[in-house]
């Protein structure tokens, strides 16, 4: 039984209603058709659908909307699609729903649940003076107030593209970003990364530094070891601005080196030795690196000229007479290459004040002062090993070092962890999801703080945290290698569901920390209302990375002028992350604006496909990739880990929550997904569907009819399947809209009828078209001639018995 929706009763102030007649004139439109235009506008930002069914005036359109789109030209298209009769209405007084025994205007129905039809009415009751409007849509979100400052916006400004049309008025806007600006708290005095933990080395000498298997090291002995080696790398000619690679497994040696790097001022450019020859090559050739760091006996990398060098502590010839450099806070500290658009790695240039403001918030905002451990186990090349070293080395904790290449044994981190000495420890969720699945029975009472950070984190592993970790408390934090960890959700003890909606897939981005000012920024950089998707925006005095190494024409696209600055010159991160404000002030993330696709015309962001499956029979662990079908049109493709996976109990689970441009179109049995070094789920190693994947799918009943066979055969096509069965559904199939109007066209052409899509949703199986078809057929033979009735059934079975 189909339910509806009430329609939003909203009256139209004068100035409005003078305006929309005056802009619907130009085209020989109407006040209505630019209502119906705004409202299409309005629920594009909050939902991102962009093909559109409207019904204005009791007839139906379809109109498209996108960012793009300049709202002359949408009011154009809704016209065009739906020339409306004319009937001006009369301007009123304000834009405010009106009071609940206001009279009727004209009956309009509201839009059905499971379909996107917005219905909007215009009208004047008979002696009124307000013009009133119904609004009925399917998703009710939308406020009546962002439609009057879209609308107010749009006719100021006829020529804005939608995706730049304001959704707060001014007022609103200014108090969003003052909120924002009011809770970040004041920029430090700006050091260098290394100066605190120098501090705590001369003052306390005799504290343990580091742990590892073989030797614990003291604060005097590491401070002594790493200023011997950077008078050495200065005699070589590292200095400020002269990037220096630090290419060592996880060891002593290794932050000895790093700190080295930082004391003579020059910026280090991590590598690992699982990167393939040619990316070592690169990075150091994009890095413009003057001297790498090696192990003891490494040769020079082959095809570059450049020295390489290790640690000698007991060899102090070479520094003597040194002159040692100044380190300045506006020196680069480092240099972070990832991965570009371009398939060439970009280098993150970040500052010694930028990065100090990182590593001294954690060593806070965590405690990690005397008698904390903190667990290093991320390779370097990862930019949170800065973070596991250098925050509590400058608070006067411990490190733990993990074994090279440790971090992805579970049964070494776990003897790590039970022994109770590390207090803090971080993961990235996708590996934290492994190491909970592997680890057997065992506790980590000890640990006091899990964090994790470089995904969006699965609400579904909360659980997992507490049985393990006890009374822990668990952080998602927030943040990208352009600036620090600038949000961070809290899961509080003894509950870890602080702040996260019901069903919610994963925990919100979390709160503002610290100096950092995160926006969530339409297209035009304003500020958008609660729940309406924009770009998550940065800014911090002092907290941004300088830029990327080398590509200023990168830095600026990314790095812009801020347009609410507290201070001249000060810019503003775009992060390409997506997200929205939730009502309660926390920040939620809705993907990467660069990953996501239009699905129905329809963002589609696989991670939310992905708690859904993760929940399903059988299932152990699952990925969402986007992939070209056999037609060549974007498709989702599930993978699925679990022996007792049931391929179509799990289609009809996805089916039964989730809509449509939401369903895996083809599902992949995988014994295990691939992870990358770091933990993260390696995307590019997922295979594609094969014809057996294909053929898993449709193994329903057989057909009762040659009408059913003949409909089996047509979905097995247009759907690109082995096989169909007449009571799988069509969409749990990984059908879409688009296929939809093939599978229309098709019968057409085979039948020579119309049949109605909205009573095809009702019951989308082959079963139930082909039910649709009889009574359209038995309606059209029923006005026929008894011979023309005669010919089309014998033509129809013709047709179905050949096949």
């Amino acid at each position: 039984m189909t339910t509806h929706r009430p329609a939003v009763r909203l009256a139209l102030p004068p100035d409005l209603m003078a305006r929309a007649a005056a802009l619907a004139r130009k085209d020989g439109a109407t006040a209505e058709t630019v209502l119906a235009a705004a409202v299409a506008a309005t629920l594009f930002r909050y939902d991102r659908v962009e093909e559109r069914r409207l019904i204005t005036g009791g007839t139906p359109s379809a109109v498209r909307v996108t960012d793009a789109v300049r709202f002359t030209d949408l009011v154009a298209q809704v016209h065009a699609a739906s020339p409306a009769p004319p009937a001006p209405a009369t301007p009123s007084a304000s834009l405010a729903p009106t009071a609940p025994s206001a009279p009727p205007v004209k009956a309009t129905p509201s839009a059905p649940d499971g379909q996107d039809a917005v219905h909007v009415v215009l009208a004047t009751p008979p002696g009124a003076d307000e013009a009133t409007a119904e609004i009925a849509a399917p998703d009710g979100r939308w406020t009546p107030a962002a439609l009057e400052a879209l609308l107010r916006h749009a006719l100021a400004e006829p020529a804005t593209r939608v995706g730049s049309l304001r959704l707060l008025s001014a007022e609103q806007a200014a108090a969003r970003i003052a909120a924002t600006d009011a809770a970040a708290t004041a920029a430090p005095a700006p050091h260098p990364l290394h100066r605190p933990f120098e501090e705590q080395a001369a003052r306390h000498p005799e504290r343990v530094a580091l742990l590892t298997a073989d030797e614990t090291v003291t604060y005097g002995e590491l401070d002594a070891r790493a200023q011997r080696f950077a008078d050495r790398l200065t005699a070589l000619g590292a200095g400020p601005e002269r990037p220096v690679a630090l290419h060592l497994r996880r060891s002593t040696e290794l932050v000895v080196a790093l700190l080295a790097v930082l004391k003579c001022g020059a910026p280090f450019v991590p590598l690992d030795d699982r990167m393939p020859p040619e990316r070592v090559r690169t990075v150091l050739s994009s890095a413009r690196a003057r001297l790498v760091v090696c192990a003891p006996g490494t040769r020079a990398v082959d095809g570059l000229d450049i020295p390489c060098v290790s640690e000698h502590p007991d060899d102090d010839t070479a520094e003597r007479g040194t002159a040692r450099t100044p380190v300045h806070p506006h020196h680069a500290a480092f240099i972070y290459f990832t991965s570009g658009s371009t398939g060439v790695p970009k280098g993150v240039v970040t500052d010694h004040t930028c990065a100090a403001i990182r590593v001294d918030w954690t060593a806070e905002y965590y405690g990690l002062g005397p008698g904390t451990v903190t667990l290093h186990k991320t390779p370097l090349i990862f930019d949170v090993a800065v973070i596991e070293i250098l925050a509590p080395l400058s608070a006067g904790g411990s490190v733990r070092l993990a074994e090279p290449h440790g971090e992805g044994d579970v049964a070494h981190l776990v003897d790590l962890l039970t022994r109770g000495e590390v207090t803090f420890v971080h993961f990235v969720p996708s590996m934290l999801k492994v190491f909970l699945d592997e680890a057997g029975d065992a506790k980590f009472p000890g640990v006091r703080w899990v964090q994790t950070s470089g995904e969006a984190l699965p609400t579904r592993l909360l659980d997992g945290v507490r049985q393990r970790f006890g009374d822990a408390e668990i952080h998602s934090a927030y943040g990208q290698s352009e600036t620090c960890e600038l949000a961070v959700w809290a899961g509080r003890r003894p509950h870890l569901d602080t702040g996260v909606p019901p069903h919610a897939a994963h925990v919100p981005v979390g709160r503002q920390v610290g100096l950092y000012r995160p926006y969530v920024l339409d297209e035009a950089l304003q500020p958008v209302p609660d729940g309406v998707p924009g770009e998550i925006c940065v800014a911090g005095v002092g907290g941004l990375a300088r830029g990327y190494h080398h590509q200023p024409a990168l830095t600026a696209e990314r790095f812009v002028p801020h347009p609410y600055a507290l201070e001249p010159g000060e810019r503003l991160y775009r992060t390409g992350d997506l997200g929205a404000h939730a009502p309660d002030g926390q920040i939620l993330f809705l993907g990467r604006a660069d990953t996501q696709t239009k699905i129905r015309g329809a963002r589609v962001e696989p991670a939310e496909v992905e708690a859904v499956l993760a929940e399903g029979p059988g299932v152990r662990d699952c990925a969402v990739l986007v992939r070209p079908d056999e037609q060549g049109d974007a498709a989702l493709v599930g993978y699925v880990v679990g022996t007792d996976v049931d391929i179509e109990e799990l289609a009809r689970w996805a089916a039964e929550r989730l809509t449509s441009h939401l369903l895996p179109q083809v599902y992949v049995r995988m014994p295990a997904l691939p992870y990358t070094a770091s933990g993260k789920l390696d995307r590019t190693a997922l295979p594609a569907p094969t014809a057996e994947d294909r053929a898993a799918r449709g193994e329903g009943e057989q057909a009762r009819s040659h009408l059913e066979a003949e409909l089996c055969r047509l979905w097995s096509r247009v759907l690109a399947l082995p096989d169909v069965g007449p009571t799988d559904n069509f969409f749990s199939l990984g059908g879409n809209s688009l296929k939809v109007a093939q599978v229309m066209v098709r019968i057409s052409a085979l039948f020579g009828i119309r049949v109605p899509v909205a009573a095809f949703f009702e019951d989308p199986t082959v079963r139930g078209l082909a039910a649709l078809i009889e009574r359209t057929l038995g309606e059209l033979v029923g006005s026929m001639s008894e011979q023309e009735a005669a010919e089309r059934i014998e033509a129809l079975n013709a047709r179905g018995s050949g096949g």
